[in-house]
């Protein structure tokens, strides 16, 4: 029920960010693309992030949500005109609810080929145990 009633949450702020978009058709507030995948042990977070370093992304885990932000910079001019300019520039942030506990001294996060790989282990808290009848 906890799952059904985040995951209504989560569509009623991406519904209200659509209509509030103040750049109808683009799709800037949700750079980086991500994807999150989640199996019995770990959350992996996997985020195109092409061009940018370690150092211009900061995570951060706060109870149940975690949070990427950063800046993408401008590259330098070129002493040309700009024919077309579609890429992502200036500061982002995108946060995520999870809906399991997880054990923040674990997560391990990577850049590698582009891509911001992120895994959450979960905490064995949130692990089903048996319970032996008396």
């Amino acid at each position: 029920m906890l799952a059904t009633f985040l995951d209504d949450l989560y569509d009623l702020n991406r519904d209200i960010n659509r209509i509030f978009d103040v750049y109808p058709g683009r799709s800037y507030y949700r750079w980086p693309e991500i994807n999150i995948y989640n199996n019995d042990n770990e959350y992996i977070v996997v985020a195109k992030a092409p061009g940018l370093k370690k150092e211009d992304i900061y995570l951060t885990l706060k109870d149940n949500s975690l949070k990427i932000s950063g800046e993408r910079k401008k590259e330098e001019k070129v002493k040309t005109n700009i024919h077309l300019e579609e890429r992502f520039i200036g500061k982002f942030e995108r946060s995520f609810m999870l809906n399991e506990k997880v054990d923040a001294d674990k997560v391990d996060a990577e850049m590698k080929n582009g891509l911001l790989i992120v895994k959450l282990p979960k905490s064995p808290d949130t692990k089903p145990k048996a319970i032996t009848i008396k």
